[in-house]
C-alpha cells in the first residue's frame, strides 16, 4: 500500500473531536478507498444476522406444516447466507491486513521522519531510554490502529442493532422497549467507566515504558552488571519495576475486561425475557414459534453492541494517552504531526537502503563557517558566549579539559543540540536550522562514541550513499586490512551497536562512513580515543595532506583532539574551559 502524507486542514467537524480519534480521521483520508471497502465488507459481516434470523423464522414457522419441501430450500438458503458470511470474513480480513499495515505504518514513519529530520535537535525530546522510544513506535503506533480497527466493528454493529431494533418492534414493541433497557443501562456503564481507562491507561503505559526501557539499558550494560557485581541489584529493580506495572495492568485490564463482558450478561438477560414474556404469547397463538427465534437472533445480534462499545471507549481511551506519548517526540507536541508530514511514499525499492548521492553545489562549497555567540545550557553544563571560524583548507582544533565543553560545541554548530542563543553562518548566509542545513555534503560527523546499524559493514558505512567511494573511504579510514580479514569482508554482518567490531573498528568505520561522503567539512570528536598509537598516526597521516592543509575530500577539518602531533598541525588551536573559550 502506498500513500503520500500531505498537510490536511482541519475542518470544523474533526477540529472538535479528541486527539486519538482526530489523528485515526486523518489516517483514514490518506487511503480514503481502501477505508471505505473495508468499512463496507464488516458492515455487512455484522448485518448478516438479522438475515439470517429472518431466514430462521421462515424455516421454524414452515417446519412443522410444510409438506412440499420448502422447508428445504429455506435451510439451504439459511446454510448459504452462513457460508456466504464467513466467505465474505475472509475477503474482509484481506482488506483490513492491507489496512491495518498503514494505519500502524504511517505514524512510525513520520515520527521517524520528524526526529531525523525536522529543525533543531531531538536530545530534549527523545525519552530517557531506548527502549522507550521503541515502545513508543511500536506499542503506542498499534494502539492508535486500534482505534481505526475498532470503528470498522462499531459501525457494523450499529447498523446491525438498528436492524435488530426494527425487527424486534415489528414483533412486540413493548418487549422490545424492556429487553432493549439492559443494553442502555450497558452502554451507559461504558460510558462512565470509560472516562476512567484514560489515566488508568497512562498509568500502564508508563509502567511498561519503565520496563521496557530498563531492560534495553540491562542489555547494553550486561558487561558492566558482571564486572560491578551488581547482578542481584539489576534482578530485584527488574522484579520491582514489574511489579508496579503489574499493579497498573491488573487496573487497567480489570475495567476493560468488565466493560467488554457487560454485553455477555446482557445477552443472557434478553434472552431470559424472551422466553419469558414471549413464550406465554407464543401459547395463545398471538406470536409463532419463528417469532420467538428471530426475537431471540436480534436480541442476541443487539446484546453484541455494549461489547463494541466498550472495546471503542477503551481502544479510544488507550490511544489518546498514546497519541500524546507520541507527539512528545515531534519538535511542536502536536498530534496532527502524526499525520501531516511532509510528503512520504511507504514503499521504496529492494536493499536495506535506497542509494542517493548528495550533490555538491555551489551553495554547498565552504569559504568559510562562523559562530557566535554559541550558548548551550544543559542544566549541568554547556557552554557559554562561544566564538568559532573556520576556513577553507584549514584544521582547527578543539582542546581543553574534560567536561569542558568540547563536544556540546560541535553538536551545537552541527544542531544536534537545541543552543540557547548565538548565530550561526555559512558563507556568511544565516543558517536557522545546522541540524537540516549542515548535513552531508556540506559537512559530516565522527561522533566519540559512534553508533552502528546491525547491517553488513557495508551497508553500515554506506548508509544509502552510492558504493562508489567506498573503497576509498574504507582505506582512508584504515579499516581495508582489518576487512581483508573479516569472514565475509564487506559483507560481514556488524551486530547491534557494531558489538561484533573492536572500538577501534567502530570509530574507524564511522570515519569511513564520513568520509563516504566526501564533505565539505569534516568534523571529528576525539577519533583517537579508541586507536592505537599506530594505527592513530597513519590514521591522521591519510586525514592531512603532507602541507598540513585538509586532506581526504573535505575542504577543512574541525576536530577534538589532545593529542600533540595534531595540534601542532593546526592552524588555530580553541582552548575551552568550563564552557568558554580561555585561549
Amino acid at each position: 500500500m502506498a500513500a503520500a502524507v500531505t498537510p490536511a486542514a482541519d475542518g470544523p467537524a474533526d477540529a472538535r473531536l479528541p486527539g486519538s480519534s482526530r489523528v485515526a480521521w486523518h489516517i483514514a483520508r490518506r487511503e480514503p478507498v481502501a477505508y471505505a471497502v473495508a468499512w463496507f465488507l464488516w458492515v455487512a459481516f455484522h448485518t448478516v444476522p438479522v438475515l439470517s434470523g429472518l431466514l430462521l423464522k421462515a424455516v421454524l414457522d414452515r417446519a412443522p406444516i410444510a409438506s412440499d419441501g420448502s422447508v428445504w430450500l429455506v435451510l439451504a438458503a439459511l446454510a448459504g447466507v452462513e457460508l456466504g458470511r464467513w466467505a465474505l470474513f475472509a475477503v474482509a480480513v484481506v482488506q483490513w491486513h492491507g489496512c491495518w499495515v498503514f494505519w500502524l505504518t504511517l505514524p512510525r514513519v513520520n515520527l521517524l521522519r520528524s526526529l531525523v529530520g525536522a529543525p533543531g535537535g531531538v536530545a530534549r525530546r527523545l525519552p530517557g531510554s531506548p527502549g522507550e522510544a521503541v515502545s513508543r513506535f511500536r506499542d503506542d503506533a498499534t494502539y492508535l490502529g486500534l482505534v481505526l480497527d475498532v470503528w470498522l466493528d462499531i459501525s457494523g454493529m450499529v447498523v446491525a442493532a438498528a436492524s435488530a431494533l426494527a425487527v424486534m418492534v415489528a414483533i412486540d414493541a413493548r418487549l422490545t422497549l424492556v429487553v432493549a433497557l439492559p443494553v442502555v443501562v450497558a452502554l451507559w456503564l461504558c460510558h462512565w467507566l470509560g472516562r476512567q481507562l484514560r489515566a488508568w491507561r497512562r498509568r500502564e503505559r508508563e509502567a511498561t515504558a519503565a520496563v521496557t526501557g530498563f531492560i534495553g539499558d540491562a542489555f547494553g550494560a550486561i558487561g558492566t552488571v558482571k564486572l560491578a557485581g551488581a547482578r542481584g541489584a539489576v534482578a530485584d529493580r527488574f522484579a520491582a519495576l514489574g511489579e508496579v506495572r503489574a499493579d497498573a495492568a491488573r487496573v487497567d485490564q480489570v475495567a476493560t475486561q468488565v466493560l467488554q463482558t457487560t454485553s455477555v450478561a446482557v445477552g443472557h438477560l434478553g434472552t431470559g425475557l424472551v422466553l419469558l414474556l414471549l413464550v406465554p404469547a407464543l401459547g395463545q397463538g398471538t406470536a409463532s414459534v419463528g417469532d420467538v427465534g428471530l426475537f431471540a437472533v436480534a436480541v442476541t445480534v443487539l446484546a453484541g453492541l455494549p461489547r463494541w462499545a466498550a472495546r471503542f471507549g477503551a481502544y479510544t481511551r488507550q490511544a489518546d494517552v498514546s497519541v500524546e506519548r507520541m507527539a512528545e517526540l515531534l519538535p511542536e507536541p502536536s498530534a496532527d504531526g502524526l499525520v501531516t508530514a511532509a510528503p512520504t511514499h511507504l514503499r521504496h525499492g529492494p536493499g536495506p537502503f535506497t542509494p542517493v548521492r548528495p550533490t555538491t553545489g555551489t551553495a554547498d562549497r565552504l569559504d568559510r563557517l562562523e559562530a557566535t555567540g554559541l550558548t548551550v545550557d544543559h542544566g549541568t553544563g554547556g557552554i557559554t558566549g562561544v566564538d568559532l571560524v573556520v576556513e577553507r583548507g584549514t584544521l582547527t582544533v578543539v582542546t581543553g579539559p574534560v567536561g569542558a565543553g568540547k563536544s556540546t560545541l560541535l553538536r551545537a554548530l552541527l544542531g544536534l543540540v537545541d543552543r540557547d542563543a548565538g548565530e550561526i553562518r555559512w558563507n556568511g548566509q544565516p543558517v536557522a536550522d545546522p541540524a537540516t542545513a549542515l548535513g552531508p555534503p556540506r559537512t559530516a560527523y565522527i561522533a566519540q562514541t559512534p553508533r552502528l546499524f546491525s547491517e553488513p559493514l557495508a551497508d553500515a558505512v554506506l548508509l544509502g550513499v552510492e558504493p562508489g567511494g567506498l573503497a576509498d573511504a574504507v582505506r582512508l579510514a584504515c579499516l581495508d586490512e582489518d576487512v581483508d580479514w573479516m569472514p565475509e569482508g564487506l559483507g560481514t554482518v556488524v551486530g547491534p551497536r557494531g558489538v561484533r567490531l573492536s572500538g577501534g573498528q567502530i570509530q574507524r568505520t564511522a570515519a569511513a562512513r564520513a568520509l563516504v561522503r566526501r564533505p565539505e567539512l569534516l568534523v571529528i570528536d576525539d577519533l583517537s580515543s579508541a586507536l592505537d598509537v599506530e594505527t592513530e598516526a597513519r590514521l591522521w597521516r591519510q586525514l592531512l595532506d603532507p602541507e598540513g592543509e585538509a586532506g581526504a575530500g573535505a575542504a577543512a577539518l574541525l576536530v577534538v583532539s589532545h593529542r600533540p602531533a595534531v595540534l601542532a598541525r593546526a592552524d588555530q588551536v580553541i582552548v575551552l574551559d568550563g564552557g568558554r573559550v580561555v585561549s
